[in-house]
């Protein structure tokens, strides 16, 4: 009933995108100022936002289990997992950004994402889009992936965990937002390796070797870094080997001819997407299997 449940909310949520009733974070709003009224330390406001609401729905799901059996699951489940995905129109602001950028705006590519909440400054194009790319990853990558992880390993309380603590993430007033670091780390580590799978295997692999247990690294430089790796050609694996050899130093970046930002954000949509394939098909085998 997990599988079904995860396919159906998947589905509804490609096909309909964030928004309605169950992406309606008044309530929540209301809850975090009334907590940054109480001043609690991190690990009650941590219980007040995150494990209170939880145990609210596991309640109302024992409740719906008791009149309606393994159904229940499909008809909590999937709200609680809708609940969790992300709430920006990913595909929309990729589109926007790209109009801008494709007739050489950047000015009104970096004026979309700050709309989006992310603001960027860069002083050349190259620059510009992989600071660009570096913010559709990490949004790419929560939307979707950490809540599918929690939901298929753990249940879709812990799901509606992780939406929380991105809800949180932002509010400096209470100190829950900063587990969301933590909250990431396995499903990001989980996706680096799928981005070695669907690309570059060899050269992704060493970034998840040499910087997956970095405990600075921020999530979404990991994950564009793996992506860089990931979407690089033979040459320039050699190109970057022959600089190497010749003692020259260059970024992640600077090792591809590719340095508009439209062409940069649209590689990293697809290794998204194609990600989110793999990860379909993987539940899907565990799913027969088991």
């Amino acid at each position: 009933m997990i599988y079904l449940t995860f396919l159906f909310a998947t589905g509804l949520y490609l096909g309909l995108g964030p928004g309605g009733p169950l992406h309606n974070d008044g309530w929540f709003s209301k809850l975090q100022r009334r907590v940054d009224a109480i001043g609690p330390d991190f690990w009650f406001g941590f219980v007040l936002l995150v494990v209170v609401p939880c145990v609210v729905i596991a309640l109302l799901y024992s409740l719906l289990e008791q009149l309606f059996g393994a159904a229940a699951m499909l008809i909590l489940g999937t709200a609680a997992l809708y609940f969790s995905f992300g709430r920006a129109d990913y595909n929309g602001l990729i589109e926007r950004f790209l109009a801008r950028c494709d007739v050489g705006d950047y000015e009104g590519g970096a004026l979309v994402l700050e709309q989006a909440g992310a603001e960027i400054e860069a002083d050349d194009a190259a620059s510009f889009g992989r600071k660009a790319s570096r913010t559709f990853m990490y949004e790419g990558f929560q939307r979707w992936f950490p809540a599918v992880f929690y939901f298929l390993l753990l249940g879709p309380f812990w799901a509606v965990a992780y939406r929380l603590i991105q809800l949180s993430s932002d509010d400096h007033r209470v100190p829950v937002g900063s587990l969301r670091h933590l909250a990431d780390w396995l499903p990001s580590r989980l996706l680096l390796l799928t981005f070695a799978v669907v690309g570059n295997f060899e050269t992704t692999f060493s970034v998840l070797r040499d910087s997956a247990l970095d405990p600075n690294i921020e999530t979404d430089e990991l994950l564009l870094r793996g992506a860089e790796h990931s979407l690089a050609t033979a040459s320039d694996v050699v190109r970057a080997t022959d600089g190497a050899d010749a003692g020259a130093t260059s970024s992640d970046a600077e090792r591809s001819d590719d340095v508009d930002p439209a062409a940069q954000v649209r590689r990293v949509q697809e290794l998204l997407k194609r990600s989110m394939v793999l990860w379909v098909i993987l539940a899907s085998i565990v799913a027969i299997l088991g």
